[in-house]
């Protein structure tokens, strides 16, 4: 093999696309903490939609991955839909799974499509609305499936490691627990990963130029760009090599043209050409004739003026169905009382400031969902309403927010959980605790308890008489809403005592008795 073959453009992207997606992926399944929050932000640094919406939200030098982005497909075209962006460094590897090598076609562009859906997708993100964005996002999409997938899949694989290893007296792993995941969210995300495979085992990089908001817009920007992949008609033999090796399916033989607005940086085109008949070079788009020029402008007016107005007048039939859903939200009567128990709010957690902060600014990549060490971040079915699905919630009876913690504002690459203090984050109260006496085994059974203030680690919850024993208290202006109360009750199906959400998060009161200090939680001394 020659050096100009070893340093070929398909290998430089190879040698910088698959150690960049190992690492990726690693982020989202490692319990172990290995990478710290810098390099997890750093490594981040260039996803192009998170990046853009901590810089509109928040700015900063931190934020401008995305201009990096911009700047390097106007220089060389969409080398990030190839090297850099998960999803479609993902759909290129099970492209190369397939036992036979598939052979694309030429596809004439849907640009009426794929710009249209990208003006719809910016304007509803623009008034705050990211459904449709959480949706397509590519980063996002592969970091779900990341999280609810790989994830579990590496857990047991360690488990299993761990039974293996102790055969041979050998405890250099150790074993970790994991928390299933709301089934509802497993299929959601397994319905996105096999369509991505589907997709991308049939048609290469279909959902590129087809749905992918990120892949239009880079799209745009590509056809200025200054370097690009061109057919010199002279040695092109139309034998359509390269027509059967693009994935993106952008090379049009018969008019000896590619579509540089949807190829997608993989160069295997240049590879595959014996006629050495395409050349990655300088070139400097001639200008288009008038009448060409104009009709492409107003065609690109009336899709993106179209989708404007219909999204205007929907704006508050949306906002209406939100609403209600949201409404519609309330926890089922408990099993021992009357009385319902309902959350006022969602839960969101610690940095996030308020509800609708937090929804106007995740795009549901769960990687809080990953790093959190206790699991009481999990995704969203119905507790966020509909247009907030599989964004993630404070889940208190899968595990409480450690009072140590601050690892998901330190990771979240959005901005939608900003880092906080570890002081800072004790006081920040998520919401109230709530004692619903009729479900409390102490009321119903007269038989001792405690487990919630034991485990309260600002003393919110403290033991009072009650008929020869003890039952809880709370102390609104000491709770955190940490949700270790709610974890460590033992009733069910219902709980005893369960955290009230705050619409947006307060600052809590320190403890009168400062020497003693708050308490702190852990798993492992819970009783139940």
């Amino acid at each position: 093999m020659s050096l100009s073959s070893i340093l070929s453009l398909r290998n430089i992207r190879r040698l910088v696309a698959i150690p960049y997606f190992l690492i990726l992926v690693f982020i989202f399944i490692d319990f172990s903490n290995t990478l710290s929050s810098d390099w997890i932000r750093g490594l981040l640094f260039v996803q192009f939609t998170p990046s853009l919406i901590q810089f509109l939200k928040f700015g900063g030098l931190l934020a401008t991955g995305f201009l990096l982005v911009l700047f390097l497909t106007l220089l060389f075209g969409r080398i990030y839909c190839s090297a850099l962006c998960p999803l479609g460094i993902l759909q290129d590897i099970i492209t190369r799974l397939r036992p036979k090598r598939p052979r694309f076609k030429y596809f004439k562009p849907w640009n009426w499509f794929r710009y249209s859906l990208l003006a719809i997708v910016t304007l509803s993100a623009l008034l705050g609305w990211l459904f449709l964005l959480n949706v397509l996002d590519p980063y996002s999409l592969a970091g779900r499936i990341f999280s609810d997938f790989f994830r579990p899949v590496y857990y047991w694989l360690n488990n299993v490691g761990v039974k293996v290893l102790g055969l041979f007296n050998s405890y250099y792993l150790h074993e970790v627990s994991f928390i299933t995941m709301p089934w509802k969210s497993i299929i959601i995300t397994a319905i996105i990963f096999v369509s991505v495979i589907v997709l991308a085992w049939r048609f290469g990089r279909l959902f590129c130029n087809t749905l992918c908001p990120v892949g239009a817009l880079l799209g745009l920007v590509s056809k200025f760009s200054i370097f690009k992949l061109v057919i010199d008609k002279n040695s092109c033999s139309a034998c359509k090599r390269c027509v059967r090796d693009c994935k993106a399916s952008c090379i049009d033989v018969n008019n000896k043209q590619i579509d540089f607005s949807r190829c997608v940086a993989c160069y295997n085109c240049i590879g595959s050409c014996n006629e050495n008949g395409i050349k990655y070079r300088l070139n400097w788009k001639k200008a288009e004739s008038p009448v060409a020029a104009s009709e492409a402008t107003n065609d690109s007016r009336r899709a993106f003026f179209a989708t404007a107005i219909g999204l205007a007048s929907s704006a508050f039939v949306l906002s209406s169905i939100s609403a209600l859903a949201k409404n519609n939200s309330k926890e089922s009567s408990s099993r021992a009382g009357s009385k319902k128990n309902s959350r006022k709010a969602p839960i969101t957690p610690p940095g996030s400031n308020s509800f609708s902060n937090f929804n106007s600014a995740c795009t549901a990549c769960h990687l809080c969902v990953s790093v959190c060490p206790t699991h009481v971040i999990q995704p969203s079915v119905t507790e966020y309403g509909f247009w907030g699905i599989m964004q993630p919630h404070m889940d208190f009876h899968s595990g409480f927010c450690n009072f140590e913690c601050t690892k998901c504002g330190e990771v979240c690459p959005t901005g939608a959980i900003r880092p906080l203090e570890l002081e800072t984050k004790k006081r920040t109260q998520l919401g109230i605790a709530r004692f619903h006496r009729g479900n409390c085994i102490v009321h119903v059974d007269r038989t001792e308890c405690g487990a919630c203030s034991e485990h309260c680690p600002t003393k919110a919850v403290h033991m009072v008489h009650y008929h020869g024993l003890l039952i809880p208290e709370v102390r609104d202006e000491l709770c955190i809403g940490c949700g270790a109360c709610e974890y460590a009750c033992p009733t069910t199906p219902y709980k005893a005592i369960y955290i009230n959400g705050n619409g947006e998060h307060a600052i809590a009161e320190l403890p009168e008795d400062t020497d003693e200090g708050p308490r702190k939680s852990t798993l492992e001394d819970f009783p139940f």
